[in-house]
């Protein structure tokens, strides 16, 4: 397995502990976190080192969905019922039902959650401030200490002052939509079926922030949504975050922050080596005609 997530022995330890059958576990994205399917329990598993930043994440995570799923309108889907998160063999491990993606969503489907997310008051837990660009800056200080780093010396410099340069702009920077609970990482694969309608997933990045961060899918970006899409996403929501003049600033936030995943993983992983020198090249050149890939 590629540098830093959790295997299957991992996983056979936290699916013990939590007592489920690991058997025939299918791996179904390997990024951030390690993410399994359990098909004899109809379950998904997404484990983690069992850092402290990490256990202290999964168990907002946790917290959170659990108290948006017992609002009048779930847009959460909610953890497995039992004692969450799970600890066990250095993994902290999550455990939800397996829900199903097709036919896929629309970004009108992804806004009107966003919508009511935002509409949400202030949990009454603790809940993570967001910080711009500290993965990245976490994922930078792995590579630089690397026997073979992923990146040249030259690129892991540019990246570097290029993210403090965003993160004293966004420091700088008054947001019209303000202050408030947000998904941070809101894109169609982050949404599933429950019922006849959809709910969102994968809340390891939520946090309090702007809530235009929520609204990166209506931007003009390196994964090329087409415009119709993207306007669509926008008049669902009700506010057109492209008449923002600050709007390119959460973009490229947004962008470079994706790098650091794939610098953590490159090492292990050709797929992700290869997508990480696209990015960087096209980034520091410049060239917003190239289109990205997600590598899971």
């Amino acid at each position: 397995m590629p540098e830093g997530l959790p295997g299957l022995d991992a996983l056979a330890q936290v699916c013990r502990a939590f007592g489920l059958n690991d058997r025939d576990a299918r791996l179904l994205h390997h990024r951030s976190n390690a993410v399994y399917l359990l098909p004899h329990e109809q379950i998904v598993a997404r484990l983690a080192p069992a850092t402290a930043l990490r256990r202290e994440r999964a168990a907002t995570v946790i917290a959170l969905t659990r108290w948006i799923s017992t609002r009048p309108s779930p847009i959460a889907l909610p953890p497995m019922p039992g004692n969450q998160p799970v600890v066990a063999d250095s993994a902290v491990a999550t455990f939800w039902p397996y829900r199903p993606t097709t036919p896929p969503p629309t970004l009108g489907d992804l806004a009107g959650l966003l919508r009511q997310l935002h509409e949400l008051p202030a949990p009454p837990f603790s809940v993570p401030r967001y910080r711009p660009l500290h993965r990245l800056d976490e994922a930078l200080e792995i590579d630089q200490r690397r026997h073979q780093p992923a990146l040249t010396a030259e690129d892991r410099a540019w990246l570097g002052a290029r993210a403090r340069t965003l993160v004293d702009a966004f420091a700088k920077t008054t947001f019209p939509l303000a202050i408030g609970l947000v998904h941070a990482d809101a894109h169609r694969e982050n949404l599933v079926r429950r019922g006849d309608g959809w709910v969102l997933i994968d809340w390891d990045q939520a946090c309090l922030g702007p809530r235009e961060l929520d609204l990166l899918a209506g931007l003009p970006d390196h994964f090329h949504e087409a415009e119709a899409d993207r306007t669509a996403f926008l008049s669902a929501y009700g506010y057109d975050l492209t008449r923002w003049r600050n709007w390119t600033l959460l973009r490229d936030i947004a962008e470079l922050h994706s790098v650091a995943s794939y610098i953590r993983l490159a090492p292990g992983k050709p797929a992700a080596a290869e997508e990480l020198a696209r990015r960087v090249t096209s980034l520091r050149s410049g060239d917003r005609s190239v289109r990205w890939r997600a590598v899971s």
